[in-house]
């Protein structure tokens, strides 16, 4: 009998919006993650980061379907609302950290400025302001992002996605980060209190690894990293191990890519994630991981929204526009 793959699913933000000052995040509600977490173990064994890194390292499938469960950036939500669930079940799973956001002074990342500030001012006045700003800096938008970005933006739709390619692939990190900084600031509020009301803190990090949740890296700031040279990549990947293993007690450390897609990292990311140490890393390309035959730096994963939340329901409406379609 063939050996079993495992399905990977990767989470962002999970939170009733309603209840927060921003409710136009795209987020999976508590009682869907709940609702999909029993979708899963009605149909495959949910194994923990350990268990399935073990089978990556020795190349042996599964004798049964099994599922694992990974989380990225490194938010507050994991803790408050999914962590609580996952012990009660007696269930693990994969907590990616971004390093800027550690420490005693977290820094917000642009990815997440982005999300709320859409949330904050509705994607038409966004791409205006956006706009307005690049342009005083002579950059003109001009519909970037070709066929070979296809995939990035799925579960986005006009007007916000131009401006996010612009951003993310096109605008300086500098400049993207002085506007982006400035419209937040004006718009929302001071970044450094926000960033310490998002992001985990150590001591949640340190009490889930306690608990058995295991921790990867995300990079330092979350940059499209095909876009860095050797250096530039080196320089976001290679704290990681030492960051997580000082706050988990942990020896292995795995990575996941932000934004996830094969054309945001290159031959140079995996020679890197090799030299500094990473155990295995994971994109976003969905499908299933066939563990014998993976290469154990492109580890595929399914984005909640790829999996129904009721069984035999399709997705809801809130489902659908979650999690990373902002990113």
């Amino acid at each position: 009998m063939s050996a079993h793959g495992c399905t990977i699913v990767f989470y962002h933000y999970v939170r009733d919006v309603e209840r927060t000052p921003f409710p136009g995040i795209k987020a999976l509600s508590v009682a869907d993650f709940t609702r999909q977490l029993d979708w899963l173990q009605a149909r495959f064994e949910i194994i923990d980061g350990p268990t399935f890194e073990r089978a990556v390292t020795a190349r042996v499938g599964f004798d049964r379907p099994t599922a694992l469960l990974t989380f990225d950036d490194g938010f507050v939500d994991h803790y408050a609302h999914c962590f609580p669930i996952l012990r009660s079940r007696g269930l693990g799973g994969i907590f990616f950290l971004a390093g800027a956001t550690l420490g005693a002074r977290p820094v917000l990342l642009n990815v997440h400025k982005t999300h709320f500030l859409l949330s904050q001012l509705g994607a038409g006045r966004f791409v205006r302001e956006v706009s307005a700003a690049l342009e005083r800096e002579g950059v003109q938008l001009n519909g970037a992002g070709g066929s070979e970005r296809e995939g990035v933006y799925r579960y986005d739709e006009a007007p916000d996605v131009a401006i996010k390619r612009v951003l993310n692939y096109e605008t300086p990190y500098a400049l993207a980060d002085g506007v982006l900084s400035t419209l937040f600031s004006r718009h929302v509020g001071e970044s450094d209190a926000f960033a310490r009301e998002l992001y985990l803190s150590a001591d949640q990090v340190r009490e889930m690894a306690r608990d058995g949740m295991t921790f990867g890296f995300h990079t330092e700031t979350h940059p499209v990293l095909s876009r860095l040279d050797r250096e530039g990549q080196h320089a976001e990947l290679r704290s990681g191990p030492a960051t997580v293993r000082e706050l988990t007690g942990q020896h292995a450390v795995s990575f996941c890519y932000p934004y996830g897609l094969s054309h945001t990292y290159n031959a140079d990311t995996l020679s890197v994630l090799e030299e500094c140490g990473y155990s295995m890393a994971f994109n976003t390309v969905r499908r299933e991981v066939t563990v014998d035959r993976e290469s154990r730096y492109e580890l595929p994963r399914f984005d909640t929204r790829d999996l129904p939340i009721v069984e035999g329901s399709v997705r809801s409406k809130a489902a659908q526009g979650s999690v990373d379609g902002v990113r």
